[in-house]
């Protein structure tokens, strides 16, 4: 089952609409694993680098790549 997340109004503090999401997946080389892959406008802009035992800890590393993913992208919009 895929999962896409936007994370922008509950684990990231409140930001200004950005194009980012994150679809949470099974890991097709290891059964049961999850990889995580961010996309900006629903392009692959990033994927996890390692798979995890599961859903939660894919998220949760997600959501770190989705947190500097945002803040570098910020600072380029106000140039």
């Amino acid at each position: 089952m895929l999962e896409n997340v936007s994370l922008c109004a509950h684990t990231i503090e409140m930001v200004e609409n950005h194009p980012f999401t994150i679809t949470v997946e099974p890991d097709l080389l290891r059964d049961g694993r999850f990889r995580w892959t961010l996309c900006e406008n629903e392009q692959p802009r990033n994927r996890s680098p390692v798979s995890y035992a599961t859903k939660r800890e894919a998220l949760a590393d997600a959501a770190k790549a989705l947190k500097k993913q945002i803040a570098d992208w910020r600072p380029a919009r106000w140039l």
